[in-house]
């Protein structure tokens, strides 16, 4: 993924975001750097890397917490849990928006398997997240 705006990809800037074919991602004016997956994604390790690329260059570099509205998604696999879990070199704090039972299920399954490093909470609404993720903002 470039860095750079181009005809191909427009929306790579840190202000106005990342469009992926798998998420939409940007950095909103609090500081939290907000994901939202396409419905039913089933995400593997090309996702994984490719998100977390995505934080690198909306970062510049810092440390920031992310917000994930992960209700809709589909599987993630275990090489792309790993991946998720150990950057806390990127991420200061992770809030993964879970509004529904299924994606509630899936999200307390990952946080006990794969224990990640950076603190992370699930949430049934943005709002509760943000007031938890205002806490590791830069």
């Amino acid at each position: 993924m470039s860095d750079s705006p181009s005809p191909e990809n427009p929306m790579t800037d840190r202000s106005a975001g990342i469009t992926n074919p798998m998420f939409r991602m940007w950095l909103r004016p609090d500081g939290i750097i907000q994901q939202v997956w396409q419905p039913e994604a089933a995400i593997g390790l090309a996702d994984a890397l490719a998100t977390l690329d995505a934080v690198k260059t909306l970062s510049g570099g810092q440390r920031r917490p992310v917000m994930v509205d992960a209700h809709a998604t589909g599987p993630l696999d275990r090489p792309a849990r790993t991946e998720f879990t150990r950057h806390d070199d990127l991420v200061s704090a992770i809030a993964l928006i879970v509004n529904t039972p299924l994606s509630r299920m899936s999200g307390n399954f990952i946080l006990a398997v794969s224990k990640p490093t950076p603190p992370t909470r699930l949430f049934d609404d943005e709002a509760s997240a943000v007031a938890w993720l205002s806490d590791f903002a830069p």
